[in-house]
């Protein structure tokens, strides 16, 4: 007879321990599966092999199948959360007998490296930001059931309020479009009972560069870096020598770009270090979401006498990549 004697939380942080306990009674050999409870499709299995108790944690399972891709040229509203999180039940069953499977709850695992409170906003980015025109932000909630927010545009034109509603649970993502509302100077975002965001709406340097980036808070954070420091092409050429001497048969180049951001909190500061270390970087150009790779491996948050400013470089990419 097998049975589950723990197993994790209904809602689980994928970047934690998540640990199942399988009494066996007798000691037999068992094969677990771990899927997902609502399209069934398989993430992993394990057996073990004869064995009274056996204990296993699903979460390096379940955050390989975790990947962001983030939605451009939508409207300001909430988004469909279908990417950022998995709902898993694991199933155990004798190798000799699979049809007496015993079968956990569904646990819903989402993509942050440590468990917040219910309900919170999921962000380590300042509350006070700034959005330029053309630039799109998200927010990330963890709340069970129906969430309500508003969203309140200030101008010169006065105030005007547009309400919006979420069944998502329980990560809820709102996208705030600038351009759907063109005459606000501030724009506030009021999530009943979870918390309030404040935009200051400015335009953005001529040659600033915005950047997206999966934080450990299991969010998808922006920043506009107002200054491009720096590009560079290296190339590299395969030659040969003729008879009329050298020549080039190939050759490939790479581009870097060195960003410099304005002077920040220590507290924002530490925020985007986060781009140094996350699994998935984008540039935002254009609406569109272009995979980079982050060369930098060494962000200094603090300097002796002086604000806090964090310089980056970053690389095209060929192909975006999940966190393993």
């Amino acid at each position: 007879m097998l049975s589950f004697t723990t197993q994790p939380a209904d809602c689980v942080p994928a970047g934690q321990r998540a640990e199942y306990r399988l009494a066996c009674d007798p000691a037999q050999t068992a094969d677990i599966r771990i899927t997902d409870s609502q399209t069934d499709e398989l993430l992993g299995t394990k057996r073990f092999v004869d064995v009274a108790e056996a204990v296993f944690d699903a979460a390096p399972v379940v955050r390989r199948h975790i990947a962001f891709a983030p939605e451009s040229g939508t409207a300001t509203g909430f988004i469909a959360n279908t990417d950022r999180i998995r709902s898993v039940k694991v199933a155990a069953a004798p190798t000799d007998a699979p049809g007496q499977a015993v079968v956990s709850s569904a646990s819903v695992y989402y993509a942050a490296t440590e468990a917040a409170p219910i309900p919170s906003l999921l962000t380590a980015m300042p509350l006070q930001r700034l959005l330029a025109p053309g630039e799109q932000d998200e927010i990330t909630l963890l709340k069970y059931g129906l969430l309500r927010m508003t969203v309140t545009a200030k101008g010169p034109a006065g105030e005007r309020t547009q309400n919006y509603t979420s069944t998502s649970t329980p990560i809820h993502l709102f996208r705030l479009c600038a351009d759907d509302f063109p005459d606000a100077e501030q724009l506030t975002l009021d999530f009943a009972g979870v918390g309030t965001v404040v935009y200051t709406t400015a335009p953005k340097p001529h040659d600033a560069c915005r950047l997206a980036w999966r934080s450990r808070a299991g969010s998808l954070e922006h920043y506009t870096f107002p200054t491009e420091v720096c590009a560079t092409v290296e190339a590299s050429k395969t030659r040969i020598c003729g008879p009329d001497g050298y020549s080039t048969t190939a050759s490939t180049e790479k581009r870097r770009t060195r960003l410099r951001s304005a002077y920040e909190t220590r507290a924002a500061a530490e925020a985007l270090a986060e781009i140094v270390a996350s699994p998935q970087v984008w540039r935002v150009a254009g609406g569109r979401y272009e995979p980079v790779d982050v060369v930098t491996d060494t962000a200094v948050l603090q300097r002796q006498g002086v604000l806090n400013m964090l310089e980056i470089e970053i690389r095209p990419c060929k192909t975006d990549r999940p966190w393993r």
